[in-house]
């Protein structure tokens, strides 16, 4: 406890060459810890913007004959060869090893189907997954389907068709209403007429088939690639492709960019070692008479160098809490103006300010050792001459 004193008050005593020491200290861990929580923050805005996107698997038959598109992709209608997809298929991907990370399993029946003599392309879908999988979908005119005989048809295909709101079409064997006109979307959704899936697959004699299945994956931790693999495994009769390569992409730049923080964070971290090196070397050079004094008040080799790492301790605890407070706080004033086209979230991580306050004072205390071990080798007959 005596030497936990001395050093105290020798921080203490020293309130200049503390400050020079802490802030060197902090500020080569407000930055790492800046830095990784905005590469952090960025993936989980990745993950995020991944999701908003809808799918990014589809998984569709195996077939031979394969005469309708949908999404950029060709899908059957009518399948020639190999087995078709089933409602029970859809259900099995819920079964993949990595099942947690999908957030929406959207399947599919896609059919031709004739309306006021012109020939239209049906969905059969679950609404709730569909408007889960595409938030950008919006009603346009009307109101979201209330009951089963309900359609949503796209803006093109309302237009050709001359329908609205309140309308009544045959599709198949029966008859629906027309609950809303979709806004356009760009893609061919706007083409489409959106009914029930399990009445679609009534109206047209489709038994529990489907033509293909949707689904959004959150890849965090486990690669696109792994999810299509397990659902390939799960369903050997079919075929699961990723999609969404662009925001793949992204994600894997913003893991580069994450590794990259990781890097400079550690050449910072070596950079204010060396600072509190250079520092607590001078510090020595200049406390000769103190060590002197210690000296002849009987302190031995062990007690110069433990006042000494005890000093570094304190600093470098300090100095890695100030650090975690002001490289937590700071990016969230920063990044608004600097990364205006993200939103990000940063949250408190516990890991993170035990792991800055710990590499703190393990770079402390390593910068401190060589001067600690040089400061207890001084002569004491040369220490003593300079009081």
């Amino acid at each position: 406890m005596r030497l936990i004193d001395i050093a105290v008050n020798n921080l203490r005593r020293k309130k200049g060459r503390t400050f020079f020491l802490v802030s060197g200290l902090a500020l080569g861990i407000s930055a790492a810890v800046a830095l990784t929580s905005v590469g952090d923050a960025m993936n989980r805005e990745v993950m995020h913007t991944l999701d908003e996107f809808g799918a990014n698997i589809l998984v569709l038959p195996a077939s031979e004959d394969l005469p309708l598109s949908y999404g950029g992709m060709t899908v059957s209608a009518v399948n020639t060869g190999g087995r078709t997809l089933t409602v029970e298929d859809a259900k099995k991907v819920k079964t993949i090893k990595n099942h947690a990370n999908i957030s929406t399993v959207a399947p599919k029946l896609l059919v031709v189907s004739e309306v006021k003599g012109t020939k239209v392309m049906a969905a059969g879908v679950d609404f709730n997954a569909e408007f889960k999988l595409k938030k950008w979908w919006r009603v346009a005119n009307g109101m979201r389907p209330a009951d089963q005989a309900d359609v949503l048809v796209g803006r093109d295909a309302a237009a050709k068709l001359g329908i609205a709101p309140g309308d009544s079409i045959r599709l198949g064997t029966g008859a629906f209403t027309v609950s809303g006109i979709l806004a356009g979307t760009g893609s061919q959704d706007d083409n489409l007429i959106f009914a029930d899936l399990p009445l679609i697959q009534q109206r047209f004699n489709k038994g529990n088939t489907i033509s293909l299945v949707e689904l959004s994956a959150l890849c965090t931790g486990c690669p696109i690639e792994d999810m299509v693999n397990q659902v390939n495994s799960v369903l050997p009769g079919a075929k699961a492709v990723a999609v969404k390569e662009t925001v793949e992409l992204k994600m894997q730049a913003m893991h580069y960019f994450h590794r990259f923080s990781l890097g400079i964070s550690l050449l910072l971290l070596i950079v204010a070692g060396m600072i509190i090196f250079f520092a607590m070397t001078a510090s020595v050079k200049e406390r000769v008479q103190e060590i002197g004094l210690f000296r002849a008040i009987g302190f031995r080799t062990g007690h110069i160098i433990q006042v000494l790492l005890i000093e570094a301790f304190f600093v470098s605890l300090l100095a890695g809490i100030v650090g975690y407070a002001v490289g937590s706080i700071a990016p969230r004033f920063i990044a608004p103006y600097l990364m205006s086209a993200y939103h990000l979230d940063f949250v408190v991580d516990p890991v993170m300010a035990m792991g800055s306050i710990s590499a703190s004072v393990v770079v402390g205390l390593l910068a401190s050792i060589y001067p600690a071990l040089r400061a207890g080798r001084l002569d004491p007959i040369e220490a003593l001459r300079t009081l």
